[in-house]
């Protein structure tokens, strides 16, 4: 008899994660059975012992959520192009007595914009925040036809570090007083701890849309702040979520899960 595989999600905070529903579901539809667990570091500091502890217990693959994506960029050994074009992980995998890292944010979300006809070539995209999910995102943004990519965040650093990675590109720079976008992407986590929201309130025009990366059964705060300034359009992160699982699952376990009405499954 196999051996059933044994997955984690490592975060902080992490009591609200839908990972290990969605993940038993990519594994119902396969026809196996995995063990799925949620680790909830302390702090910063305690994140390579939790992570050494699972994978030294015969661990198979983890899901890293925040704050930890650039730690387990620096935990692993081996770092496929995802991970290494952003420096930061929200996959890894045991492979052959070895820890591999891999990013499936930033194609996860460019999937969920897909599925919701949200069409960004051409379009001027405004990033919150600045931080692994800024940075995954990005990478793949970067990738596509898009006007310009701008960056607001409070790290003037950080923003200058993602500049300088793709300074091929000439079209990411910091965002710029008084500047409209078609797409307004959040990854800071307003939503999630409930703090006031204070970015420019001029960012929107009449046709914008904006999507926050965090989710809840009910409309998110960052939703809530853009539809008082004005925005028809809002999307939480559900679906960016569904679809980053959907290939973290592929790349352990090499099957492809159904992602559609998996919403409806996890009572959304």
């Amino acid at each position: 008899m196999d051996e059933v595989r044994k997955f984690t999600v490592i975060g902080n905070p992490i009591g609200h994660s839908l990972s290990p529903k969605i993940h038993k579901e990519f594994a119902r539809q396969q026809g196996i059975s995995i063990q799925y667990k949620m680790i909830e570091p302390e702090s910063e500091d305690h994140f390579e012992t939790h992570t050494q502890s699972f994978f030294s217990k015969k661990g198979y693959g983890a899901n890293v959520t925040i704050p930890f994506k650039e730690l387990a960029f620096n935990f692993a050994n081996e770092h496929d192009i995802s991970a290494l074009e952003c420096e930061c992980a929200n996959t890894l995998m045991a492979h052959n007595g070895k820890i591999k890292a891999f990013n499936t944010d930033g194609e996860g979300l460019l999937k969920d914009l897909e599925n919701k006809g949200i069409n960004l070539v051409q379009k001027k995209i405004l990033i919150l925040g600045a931080g692994g999910s800024a940075r995954s995102i990005i990478n793949s943004l970067s990738k596509i036809h898009i006007e310009k990519i701008d960056i607001l965040s409070r790290t003037e650093r950080r923003i200058d570090q993602i500049i300088d990675k793709h300074k091929t590109s000439s079209n990411i720079s910091h965002y710029k007083k008084g500047s409209k976008y078609n797409i307004v992407i959040n990854t800071t986590p307003v939503s999630l701890n409930n703090n006031e929201i204070s970015f420019p309130t001029d960012i929107f025009d009449s046709s914008s849309i904006s999507y926050d990366l965090f989710y809840s059964k009910s409309i998110t705060s960052f939703q809530t702040w853009s539809k008082n300034n004005g925005v028809k359009e809002t999307h939480n992160g559900l679906g960016m979520l569904i679809e980053q699982a959907a290939l973290s699952y592929n790349i352990w376990n090499s099957f492809k899960p159904e992602t559609k009405d998996l919403n409806k499954i996890l009572g959304f």
